[in-house]
């Protein structure tokens, strides 16, 4: 094949096309297709065909797609080749879709949708229904959806439910291309409990991106369903900013659980433009505590100049959880006007004040302590905090800025104090491995005080997929994990640990603020989704919860 002459060759294909002897044209594509002819030579035998007319181009057409050509790009100049002579060429298209052999008409059904032929829209039916090679049957799937046609609806909702993933995958996203109202009400009746199904669906819809889709992919953060929920969550974390006026539409009526999961999103968004929306839920001080806890947080990842003045009051809250979360928000969004209201607030010398002083220290809130290390009520109270509560690295962190802002007497009092104090205090024997995951860090900061104050020094996890490779190296004899957290789930996360370790070998605590995620009297998870059901956990632990409640979970799987 080395041998062969360009010019004769071209001048030779030329004769046959002019002539239009299609047999010998055959003959000599065959030669220039041989994987040994360069390159260039076979983009020229292309570019002559493409000179000549649809009748005598198109059988060649059908025949160079039938050979062995293994150069990517000399294939796709035949594919545009391809493209070319079918436009406008609606008869000839359908004729090769339904007439030729599986290589060919899969070429032929893809120029089909990309030249949006909706003439061609029967023989793509025809095919789907009748065809047995699923590369074939897909891309007929595939192009059909290109067409957005509603009446082919039907088609692709009976190959939805098909058992080949891929070509279900393909038919559930072609519901998605035809989209409109009763394209994403037909892909609402396929988030159901089968994980895989439900996720393509919620993917499908959040594609489509009109304002019907986008509602109906924010309705599904008040579902029952997990995987639906959080699924959900992350595709319209990846809208972004595009998404906030939905949720924030969906605030009205919403119920507690629902508005948690509104608040959350919009945190995740990070878009400032939900700021307004979030501070006016913390002004009306809502009576659930989840909300108030969510809004915050929300604060923390949105630190912004129209922050107002409303994060202090956070401070003063009942719930310690939702006053750790405030005093993370006021960290990441200080003003003047933030730090004369938290010094009012810490010199009031109340119980509330010393509650507002605790929050600020163990949720490790480093920018405000600039404002206040001169306040001498501010070093009372962190002072009987430090002493009588705060953990061990929580303790150590403040004292290291007390002795740099050069307040290292009392510093050391502090220390010697604490000290005295954990002699006399009642110590545990055994400290346990503890794994916990939660991405909210203030949450994590909660649970390592708590789990400090039982004597247990926690391995801490701002990301559910770091989680895994951690249990095998550190064996914990525990795992506390989130419910609801972005990528993966805490029960996503458990199923995972559930390929490694039983119920026995090592329990799995779920925080949530689901008041629909509950369990039975015997300790088993008893929802309607059968997900939950099957997902392994040993306990479930609804926030807010107080001291008693978590340490009495904890004690009963390593008491």
């Amino acid at each position: 094949m080395a041998g062969i002459n360009p010019v004769e060759f071209i001048d030779e294909l030329k004769f046959c096309l002019k002539e239009e002897d299609i047999v010998k044209a055959k003959a000599l594509l065959q030669f220039a297709s041989d994987s040994t002819v360069d390159a260039g030579l076979q983009k020229q035998a292309l570019l002559e065909l493409g000179k000549a007319s649809e009748q005598i181009a198109y059988p060649l057409l059908e025949y160079l797609t039938n050979l062995e050509i293994s150069d990517t790009e000399v294939n796709e100049s035949l594919y545009e080749l391809i493209l070319d002579k079918s436009y406008g060429n609606t008869e000839l298209v359908i004729k090769y879709i339904l007439e030729n052999d599986t290589h060919a008409k899969i070429m032929f059904i893809k120029a089909a949708g990309e030249l949006n032929l909706t003439d061609a829209a029967p023989a793509m039916e025809k095919v789907i229904l009748n065809e047995e090679d699923v590369p074939t049957l897909i891309q007929a799937v595939q192009s059909l959806g290109m067409l957005r046609l509603t009446d082919s609806l039907e088609v692709f909702t009976t190959f939805a439910n098909h058992s080949d993933s891929k070509i279900k995958h393909a038919a559930i996203h072609a519901i998605a291309e035809v989209g409109g109202k009763k394209g994403i009400d037909k892909l609402k009746s396929f988030v159901v409990d089968e994980e895989e199904t439900c996720k393509i669906a919620i993917e499908a819809i959040a594609k489509i991106q009109d304002s019907y889709s986008l509602k109906t992919l924010t309705s599904f953060l008040k579902s029952k369903n997990t995987i639906a929920r959080d699924t959900a969550i992350d595709q319209i974390m990846k809208l972004g900013g595009k998404a906030v006026p939905i949720l924030t539409d969906a605030f009205e009526n919403a119920e507690a659980d629902y508005m948690v999961h509104l608040i959350t999103t919009l945190g995740y968004i990070g878009d400032t433009s939900a700021v307004s929306y979030i501070i006016e839920i913390i002004n009306t001080q809502p009576k659930d505590a989840n909300i108030r806890q969510a809004a915050y947080e929300a604060m923390e990842r949105l630190p912004s100049k129209k922050t107002a003045i409303c994060l202090a009051q956070g401070l003063q809250d009942p719930e310690e959880s939702v006053r750790m979360s405030a005093a993370r928000a006021i960290d990441k969004n200080l003003s003047k006007a933030l730090v004369a209201g938290l010094k009012n607030i810490v010199r009031e010398g109340t119980k509330e004040s010393q509650n507002a002083v605790s929050a600020l220290i163990d949720s490790d809130s480093i920018n405000i302590y600039n404002f206040l290390m001169d306040e001498e009520t501010f070093l009372n109270q962190a002072e009987i905090h430090l002493v009588d509560s705060a953990d061990l690295k929580t303790r150590d962190q403040f004292l290291g800025i007390l002795k740099a802002k050069g307040a290292k007497g009392l510093a050391d009092k502090i220390s010697k104090q604490a000290k005295e104090k954990n002699k006399t205090g009642k110590q545990k024997d055994t400290s346990f491995n503890i794994i916990v995951v939660d991405d909210s860090k203030m949450m994590l900061k909660l649970y390592q005080n708590k789990l400090t104050a039982l004597g247990h020094d926690p391995d801490l996890f701002n990301a559910p997929e770091d989680v895994m490779p951690a249990i095998n190296k550190l064996k914990p004899d525990l795992i506390i994990t989130d419910l609801n957290m972005p990528n993966i789930s805490g029960v996503e996360l458990t199923r995972e640990i559930r390929k490694k370790f039983t119920r026995q070998q090592l329990p799995v605590i779920m925080i949530t603020t689901q008041s629909d995620f509950i369990e039975g009297e015997q300790g088993d998870i008893t929802v309607n989704n059968t997900v939950l059901e099957k997902s392994g956990i040993n306990k479930v632990l609804h926030k807010p919860f107080t001291d008693d409640e978590f340490n009495k979970v904890i004690d009963k799987f390593l008491g």
